[in-house]
């Protein structure tokens, strides 16, 4: 019995080895892991400050040029209106009669009043 006593010390003895071995691999093979996400993350963060920050910050001001132009041509014809109706009150009093005329007949369908005694 002392061969297979034997064999089976060498057995054990081997079993530890590759389990160590493996062990050590497995480690190896996470600090290398930990280490390309740590390089990949900071390759992002570079990208990002380098192209998506200035391509954003770009568009914020081509988006923020167009409101200030709309605004200023809202307010241009804002403005154009009131001198016109500051020059001519009666033809914009007119325009806001017809107006109103025309949304209420559209809006109101029937607009005649019947007695209720019919």
């Amino acid at each position: 019995m002392s061969s297979s006593s034997s064999a089976a010390n060498d057995f054990s003895t081997d079993a530890r080895r590759v389990a160590d071995q493996a062990a050590a691999s497995t480690s190896r093979v996470a600090d290398d892991a930990q280490e390309e996400l740590a390089r990949l993350r900071g390759q992002v963060e570079r990208l990002m400050q380098e192209r998506v920050t200035p391509a954003l910050a770009g568009a914020a001001d081509q988006v923020s040029d167009y409101a200030n132009r709309a605004r200023e041509t809202i307010e241009d014809q804002a403005e154009s209106f009131a001198e016109t109706v500051r020059e001519r009150p009666l033809l914009a009093v007119g325009i806001a009669v017809a107006a109103g005329y025309l949304v209420g007949r559209l809006m109101g369908g029937n607009t005649y009043v019947y007695p209720r005694g019919r």
